[in-house]
């Protein structure tokens, strides 16, 4: 017949501590360095990323974008272009990377040109348009009204020191 296990409780009967050292170790959590995890980041550190490595690691934290809704672009171009996060051609405002935005959402309604050089959502680009504005992105330039095509030619620039002042030609 195999022999049942015994509890550590009834093995240490007989024992005058039961295997906790002195008569006085065994009251609070002063003997151990505290209960539980306490102490995980100073003194039981070691002991505790050799027992427990994943929950001690820091996990990269992932990059965001910076995103901003037309309602609130509308409201800010006058200060991107005071503080030259944005170009001026003209009567068309550029917004390009340098604006410190990333994407731009189609929440609200937008009232003036501009020509958005970073990411868009799809009804943004739509409500750009309508307003008579322009979209170029990355990769692909998307064509926008079609009586703004003489316009194009007139509005390509090579650097950004044409439009990054805020200077009106």
């Amino acid at each position: 017949m195999v022999e049942r296990k015994r509890r550590r409780k009834n093995k240490v009967r007989g024992e005058r501590t039961h295997g906790m050292g002195g008569t006085k170790n065994n009251r609070g959590g002063g003997c151990r360095g505290g209960r539980g995890n306490a102490g995980a980041n100073k003194h039981k550190f070691h002991s505790l990323k050799r027992l427990y490595p994943k929950k001690i690691r820091l996990n990269a934290k992932p990059i965001k974008e910076k995103i901003i809704s037309l309602g609130d672009l509308n409201k800010k171009l006058d200060k991107m272009l005071k503080d030259g996060r944005a170009g001026k051609k003209g009567a068309i405002i550029v917004i390009g990377e340098d604006s410190g935005y990333t994407k731009v959402l189609s929440g609200g309604n937008i009232d003036k040109k501009i020509i958005l050089k970073i990411k868009a959502s799809e009804k943004a680009v739509e409500k750009i348009i309508s307003a008579g504005g322009k979209v170029e992105t990355e990769g692909a330039k998307t064509k926008m009204s079609s009586d703004s095509e003489d316009e194009d030619e007139e509005l390509e620039f090579e650097s950004k020191e044409e439009f990054g002042k805020g200077e009106e030609s």
